[in-house]
């Protein structure tokens, strides 16, 4: 899967060195604030009624200075336009200022009690006040024009980043970061948009090219995910092909409390085209899941233990023409599955397989073994926790999870020698070298089932010879465009993981 379509994102500090880099090998910083002001005045025309009351709020920094160059694009186009300068005349004095557009239409905020009434009677407010250079702590006067803006709900358009959500500021709420409508990325997506927290502060996130493509060679990959151009690498069906060459897989799980779990996942599987699928499920359940998918076959042992044991995971080693497994879904979490499942990561090393998935309870029972990352997994491992699942195999807190997503999985990830997939409103996928988001939360996928889909798609993608990261990112965004047909099909509320096969069925049937 080639990267070109998938935006970088970096932190505050890379960009700023990028930036430094560039004006050092000749590009003038006044040359990069006049392509970004035409690039954002270019989004601007397209996207805003020319009859919008625009208010741009500035600060005295670069994004400030973009800002005004958009205002003045804009303002010679006839736009309404007015600008709300956050600090005193004083601190503008090395600015250009085009008094014949600006002086009938400018207010001082440190000047003037009057901001109210200009922002109340605006539609659009561009925000330019802080950017990533943000390295102090805001004061109380701009905190108070802040959360004056966010009450509002006013369309908010942010340039690179909404002020105050600089990594410099470590605790961001509503009183000291802009709640953005839309952010105007400027070369990158910036890190700090990226995590749960924070996300909802920039919203829709757009990257704007302003010619700078020089990284240094210590980038760290970091990708925004492109759903529509990720689904673009499923595998074309050889015509003359059998139904092994479209990937034999295992599901291992189920139990007599989840015997739902392994269905939803085998269904999903089913989705990416695999020739071939048996579930291995303990034999308490055969009555359950017999028949539930014809095109299935059933691996059940004679243990009449009612969990998956070494004895069911022994008759599946000895398979040896199995491309992938998938071990978890619904498996419960006891002293019988966690027995299974340090025999099959000491022994898997038997079977050649060209993939690995472990989600669910397969997780929870990693997380009850020593050192199973030394055993030796296959190449193309897969590892697809929640957030409370990756703070229970590395004990680290949720809360630090949260903040730090991007450094915590590369880390791990590494440490591991998987690929790490990180479930939630915002998912993150790394293989230890490069690190990739999903940014499309959708409170629709919320329902008990969704992972058991997500681990089922990403196995069937495996099974057919996709590599780990490829598979993943297939799976994640896969998923996420049929929770948005989900959500339109039948709501937030009336969506469910069962649902979401049917999206994937109708983005794979017209895709």
């Amino acid at each position: 899967m080639q990267m070109t379509h998938f935006e970088k994102i970096t932190t505050d500090q890379e960009i700023i060195e990028i930036e430094k880099n560039t004006i050092n090998n000749g590009t003038s910083e006044a040359t990069l604030i006049l392509r970004a002001s035409q690039k954002i005045s270019d989004h601007i025309e397209k996207t805003i009624n020319k009859n919008s009351k625009i208010l741009f709020i500035l600060g005295k920094g670069k994004n400030g200075k973009d800002g005004y160059g958009v205002f003045n694009n804009l303002t010679n186009k006839n736009y309404n336009c007015s600008i709300l300068f956050v600090f005193t005349k004083s601190d503008y004095s090395d600015w250009e200022i085009n008094t014949d557009q600006s002086e009938t239409k400018s207010y001082y905020y440190e000047d003037s009690e009057d901001y109210k009434n200009v922002i109340n009677t605006c539609d659009v407010i561009v925000d330019g006040i802080f950017g990533t250079g943000l390295n102090r702590p805001i004061n109380v006067k701009i905190q108070k024009l802040i959360y004056y803006l966010n009450k509002l709900n006013k369309h908010v358009i942010s340039i690179d980043i909404p002020s105050g959500l600089s990594e410099s500021n470590l605790k961001i709420t509503e009183k000291n970061t802009i709640i953005a409508s839309e952010t105007l990325s400027l070369t990158a997506i910036k890190q700090s948009c990226l995590n749960i927290n924070t996300n909802k502060y920039a919203n829709q996130i757009i990257n704007l090219n302003i010619g700078i493509t020089e990284f240094p060679d210590t980038y760290l990959g970091k990708y925004l995910i492109n759903r529509e151009y990720a689904t673009k690498f499923i595998h074309e069906k050889n015509k003359y092909g059998s139904k092994r060459d479209s990937g034999n897989t295992t599901i291992i799980g189920g139990s007599i409390k989840f015997p739902g779990a392994i269905l939803m996942s085998a269904n999903a599987c089913m989705e990416t085209g695999i020739g071939l699928i048996s579930l291995c499920i303990p034999n308490n359940i055969y009555t359950i899941i017999a028949g539930q998918i014809p095109e299935v076959s059933l691996d059940i042992s004679e243990d009449p233990d009612k969990n998956i044991t070494i004895h069911n995971i022994s008759e599946i080693i000895k398979k040896k023409r199995l491309d992938s497994i998938l071990i978890g879904p619904g498996m419960e979490t006891n002293e019988s599955t966690i027995n299974a499942m340090e025999y099959f990561v000491h022994n898997i090393h038997v079977n050649n397989l060209n993939g690995l998935v472990i989600d669910a309870d397969g997780i929870n029972c990693l997380s009850n073994i020593g050192n199973w990352w030394k055993c030796k997994l296959p190449k193309n491992t897969v590892i697809t926790p929640h957030i409370r699942e990756m703070s229970r195999l590395t004990n680290l807190n949720i809360a630090d999870i949260e903040s730090n997503p991007f450094e915590i999985i590369s880390h791990y990830s590494k440490k591991w020698k998987t690929t790490i997939v990180l479930k939630g409103p915002l998912s993150y996928i790394s293989d230890g070298n490069n690190t990739y988001v999903l940014n499309h939360p959708n409170p629709a996928m919320s329902k008990g089932g969704t992972g058991d889909v997500l681990a089922g798609l990403i196995n069937g993608f495996l099974a057919q010879q996709s590599n780990s990261l490829c598979s993943s990112i297939l799976g994640v965004s896969l998923l996420s465009l049929a929770g948005e047909w989900s959500k339109l099909k039948h709501g937030i509320l009336g969506s469910s993981a069962t649902k979401l096969i049917q999206g994937i069925k109708e983005i794979n049937k017209n895709a």
